[in-house]
């Protein structure tokens, strides 16, 4: 078993390791989500992801933008908020932000 460095980011615990296969997991027993790490770090998409509905709307940002607190300074929630309208139809969407160049690419909808 190998140590990994950093913080658990389910329970915020120093207590990750690298599992079989190369899976990080968290090894605190009453840790909420183990494989919380294994599964962000799994996730390969590094754009925003906007659900639009009709009156609403949800922003994902690319775990990147964690980085330097990007996050803290992004303008995507609040261009969209600013738009009358919505900027497409309802669904989810795959935003790539270019500078004033926004590309909207429709996204299969999840279930679970």
């Amino acid at each position: 078993m190998t140590d990994v460095v950093g913080y658990c980011p389910a329970c915020g615990s120093q207590t990750l390791f690298l599992g079989d296969g190369g899976h990080v997991t968290c090894s605190r027993l009453d840790c909420p989500r183990p494989t919380a790490a294994d599964e962000l770090l799994a996730d390969d998409e590094t754009h925003h992801v906007v659900q639009l509905g009709p009156k609403t709307f949800t922003v994902r940002h690319p775990l990147h933008e964690r980085l330097d607190d990007a996050l803290m300074t992004c303008g995507v929630h609040e261009r969209i908020a600013g738009m009358d309208g919505p900027p497409a139809a309802s669904g989810r969407y795959r935003v790539r932000v270019d500078g004033e160049l926004w590309n909207w690419e429709r996204m299969p909808e999840v279930t679970s």
